[in-house]
This record gives structure tokens, sequence and C-alpha cells, in this order.
């Protein structure tokens, strides 16, 4: 097992809704080449905390490959968002989404990701969030440059009240309505694309 990314907070100003907040400056750390049984390449450790109201979160990200990616969740408490494409005329448009998905998600869940949805993970326990990934296929820029250039997902996970909430990012246009799911629904819903 080897380090293969250390994001820090300064790393991740780009994406987060007030850059300037304090916070942890790790955010989060990727471990690859960690099982031997080769099911599972990366494993993910995200601090606890928030930059100001935001949970600690990945930078977020597009597949260009077309391969599917399954997480794991090892240990800790987080919410996966994840944002269908939309295309107009054939051409993605980045800045609108079809489908905004909140998913809860807690040890033993397992998640599909396909091509089409761009994928943040925040922790918003008190513990680390610890998740393993079978991606294999490398990232390139263009995996982030269009989550980058928007500032984030289309919408913002904050802390409000104790709890987690959402606040639009004003680089999107047309958000849809976000929809709230357990991993197990969005399992069903991923079957339709698979």
């Amino acid at each position: 097992m080897q380090i293969k990314t250390v994001r820090t907070k300064e790393e991740l100003s780009p994406v987060l809704l007030s850059p300037e907040e304090k916070g942890p400056d790790f955010a989060y750390w990727v471990f690859s080449g960690v099982t031997r049984n080769n099911r599972w390449e990366n494993m993910t450790v995200l601090t606890p905390g928030t930059y100001g109201q935001e949970f600690i979160k990945t930078f977020g990200h597009y597949h260009n490959d077309p391969h599917e990616e399954t997480y794991r969740v090892v240990s800790g408490k987080g919410i996966l968002l994840l944002q269908e494409k939309h295309f107009e005329g054939g051409s993605w448009t980045p800045n609108k989404v079809d489908r905004f998905v909140i998913v809860s998600i807690l040890p033993g869940d397992e998640l599909v990701i396909t091509q089409e949805w761009g994928h943040c993970l925040s922790n918003v326990g008190d513990d680390p969030l610890i998740t393993m990934d079978n991606w294999t296929h490398g990232h390139t820029p263009a995996d982030y440059e269009e989550i980058e250039e928007l500032h984030g997902m289309a919408f913002y996970l904050v802390k409000k009240d104790g709890t987690a909430d959402i606040e639009p990012n004003p680089n999107y246009i047309d958000h849809p309505t976000p929809e709230f799911m357990t991993a197990a629904e969005f399992a069903k819903l991923t079957k339709q694309f698979v």
C-alpha cells in the first residue's frame, strides 16, 4: 500500500463554498494497492470537520473513461453527492445537471457509479470516513476541470443547526430538485444505466 494522493485545504479551495474559512490543513488521503485480492484498489480517508459551514469533502470529479467505479464504506458516516450530466444537441452542458442525488452512506454500503455521474464524497460524522474503491483506470485533469471551473458541484453540503443541509452553487443554471436516497435506492437507480 502506498500514498497516492494527499489533498490539502489549499488544493480544495477552488471548489469550496467559502475558501477563506479555516479548517483542517489536510482534507483527505488516498492510498493505492490496498488489497491483494484486487477487489479494492484504493482507500480514501477523509478527516472530520468543516471549512466554515461546509463539510470536509473530496474535490469531486467525473469519469471520462467509460468504466464503472464501486465504492464501499468501511467506517464513518458520509454523504455522497452525485450529479447527472446534461446534454443538449448531443453536447455535454457542464453548468446544468439533469439530476442531483444525495446519498447517505454508512459502513457496509456499496455504490456503483457510472460515467454519467459526477460525484463528491463528504464526511458528516465525528470520526474519519474511510472508503474503498476499485478504480484502476487513473484520472486525467479533464476528470476534474469542469467541477473546478464551476467551483464545485451543483450544491454545497453544509452544516446548519447541527445537521446536513445544501446550498445551491450559483455557477450552475436550472438546479434540479435534489433527491435524497439510501445507498440501496441509488443502486436500484443505477441498474437502469448498467
